[in-house]
């Protein structure tokens, strides 16, 4: 809305000097008052609060064309959520982009030393956040596998059936599914920093959303200050290299071992190789089991309870645990909004004509947990087949913009490697840091106070603070174990079986 004083000033100028050039303005403030209400709606204010201090938060709806190539598109209303600075004089405002595809952006902060001198703004991630949403019970059910065989070509071509036909579906609905990729997303975040009236703005993105930075910063130099990727994900790797996971899997072996506590490595062969057909009245499914196993490896406690379920398998034959782990997938599988997930990933990675089935199984099979999580996307990969975002954005490219990469050494679903060999030689302005014994998703949780340290001093002065930082303990006996939760919650598990 237009301050009253600016209307009031423009009426006065007007009358005192009989120029209607002041009238003329003062009807295009109206009309960009006008179109910025009707693109920001519903937007209310409240009070919370964030480590014992208070803060403005506002929650409301920007509406987008899905499709800003076609006159008269279906609009899309997507969730916006601004938590204020706390300071009198705010810098560069920080836009969050979190991780997925397939997951919400809407999510909020602990971070108040970031908070002291920017506002921190949500962008929901269309197809995912407000009015459509890409999924449904039956694109979930199918991503859970057939007959206890999550990655067999009947289950994977079980999956790319439901992946056409969902999209399909949703196409004769008139949902124009290729306008539901990375760079639809960018439009979103742009046209919404446009409409707040933010100048320059700085993007904190983590895992997926750091993708998103990265072509944001692409497309739209001229609007981004500093950007920090935690977590990165250069172009070409929403694929996962199943010989990657092996050499982390290593490390974790090295950690083990060190302390005394066995090969995690032999532990998990000798589960697999001895493997029963069922725990309990359940079957087992191993390719799901190595799915969860590459997905705990994204966190250090879920970590260590994994390593400690095959640990109890190998040496004490018993497969609670492990059982646990397929229904945790099963549960995981649920929640993920997988239209997303294809639309997002596919449109920029997929190589057109690639068999990704056949690579992943040649080279992923002689690896301790096969090609899991990429052999149940990429097989099936097929199911996109719409359009690609342009072929610019699809490969590296130099950015001029300063940036901080944060990465963790043991870090599976985006390796350090990758953002220090392919990603650092294109920023030239880029820094990167990489904390010890950190997995992916401990990134941003291990050691919060020294993480938001890091980053807003970045943000406040293009330089990395990392002198909070301690050496990270990894505790190898967890008090949570799986195959309690398996055995104690049974009667929930069959409950949760007989309704699923």
């Amino acid at each position: 809305m237009v301050p009253g004083c600016y209307i009031i000033l423009c009426l006065i100028l007007s009358y005192m000097t009989h120029r209607p050039r002041y009238i003329i303005l003062f009807i295009l403030l109206i009309q960009v008052s006008s179109i910025a209400s009707q693109s920001l709606t519903g937007l209310k204010s409240k009070t919370i609060k964030i480590d014992n201090l208070m803060f403005i938060r506002q929650d409301g709806f920007i509406e987008v064309p899905e499709d800003r190539e076609k006159n008269g598109s279906r609009m899309l209303k997507l969730p916006v959520r601004i938590i204020k600075s706390s300071g009198d004089v705010s810098k560069e405002p920080v836009f969050y982009l979190d991780g997925g595809p397939g997951g919400t952006n809407i999510s909020s902060t602990t971070n108040t030393l970031l908070l002291q001198n920017h506002d921190l703004i949500f962008v929901g991630y269309r197809g995912v956040d407000g009015s459509t949403i890409l999924t449904n019970k039956k694109l979930g059910k199918a991503m859970m596998g057939k007959d206890n065989q999550l990655l067999s070509n009947e289950s994977i071509d079980n999956i790319t059936t439901a992946i056409r036909l969902y999209f399909g579906q949703q196409e004769s609905k008139g949902i124009n599914i290729s306008s539901y990729t990375i760079m639809d997303v960018i439009e979103d975040l742009e046209y919404t920093r446009k409409t707040l009236g933010y100048g320059k703005i700085n993007l904190l993105g983590f895992s997926y959303g750091t993708r998103v930075a990265l072509l944001y910063s692409h497309k739209y130099p001229e609007s981004i200050n500093r950007i920090v990727l935690a977590g990165a994900n250069p172009p070409g790797h929403f694929y996962w290299f199943p010989e990657k996971t092996d050499q982390i899997l290593k490390m974790w072996d090295d950690l083990y071992k060190a302390r005394s506590k066995g090969s995690v490595i032999e532990a998990m062969k000798k589960a697999f190789d001895s493997m029963p057909e069922k725990w309990s009245f359940y079957k087992l499914d191993k390719d799901k089991i190595k799915c969860t196993a590459f997905l705990f490896m994204s966190q250090n406690d879920m970590a260590v309870m994994m390593f400690d379920s095959f640990f109890r398998a190998a040496d004490k034959n018993d497969y609670s645990g492990l059982y646990a782990l397929s229904l945790f997938f099963d549960m995981a599988m649920k929640k993920i909004v997988w239209g997303d997930m294809y639309s997002k990933g596919a449109s920029a990675d997929m190589v057109i004509g690639k068999d990704y089935r056949a690579i992943l199984r040649d080279s992923g099979n002689s690896t301790v947990l096969g090609p899991n999580m990429s052999l149940l996307l990429w097989g099936s990969i097929d199911g996109w087949n719409k359009s690609l975002i342009p072929e610019e954005y699809r490969k590296m490219r130099v950015s001029m913009i300063e940036t901080l990469i944060v990465s963790g050494d043991l870090d599976v679903p985006t390796p350090t490697d990758f953002a220090r060999e392919e990603l650092l030689p294109y920023l030239p302005e880029g820094q990167h840091v990489t904390l010890k014994d950190i997995s992916h998703g401990d990134i941003q949780t291990s050691q919060p106070e020294a993480y938001y340290n890091m980053i807003t001093s970045f943000f406040d002065t293009g330089k990395a603070d990392t002198t909070l930082y301690k050496p990270q303990e990894i505790d190898l006996d967890p008090d949570r174990k799986l195959y309690k939760i398996a055995k104690w919650g049974y009667p929930a598990i069959v409950i949760y079986n007989w309704f699923n």
